[in-house]
């Protein structure tokens, strides 16, 4: 049996509500048994942290940044993909004046309070 859900990016992101805790706004887009879909708004940064259990992918939709990934830094911008295996430290500085907005996959779905460790 085949289920179709529908979502409208643009819609969603004018749901996105800030997480102080993180830094950014997130809104889920799409939910399947395996794997989760989002899309968030940072305004400044995305603190460093990792996921023990899952891979994410970064798609990015407007602006500009800084990722880090474990020991690799790159310059991002719109357009551009960043795949994070599971167990990899990353975080995201916005380097743009408006917010950066990115749709994120997670692979299993995303759940932030059973799998996101953060590094002082």
């Amino acid at each position: 049996m085949v289920i179709v859900i529908l979502s409208n990016i643009n819609e969603k992101t004018k749901l996105v509500k800030l997480d102080p805790k993180v830094g950014i706004g997130l809104a889920e887009l799409v939910r399947g048994e395996n794997i989760s879909l989002h899309v968030a708004i940072v305004r400044d940064k995305i603190r460093p942290h990792y996921h023990r259990n899952r891979d994410e992918i970064y798609y990015i939709v407007k602006g500009r940044g800084i990722m880090k990934v474990n020991n690799e830094v790159r310059a991002i911008r719109e357009g551009d993909v960043i795949l994070i295996p599971k167990k990899s430290v990353h975080s995201l500085e916005n380097k743009g004046e408006e917010p950066l907005i990115l749709v994120f996959a997670s692979a299993p779905p995303f759940a932030p309070e059973e799998d996101r460790y953060f590094i002082e």
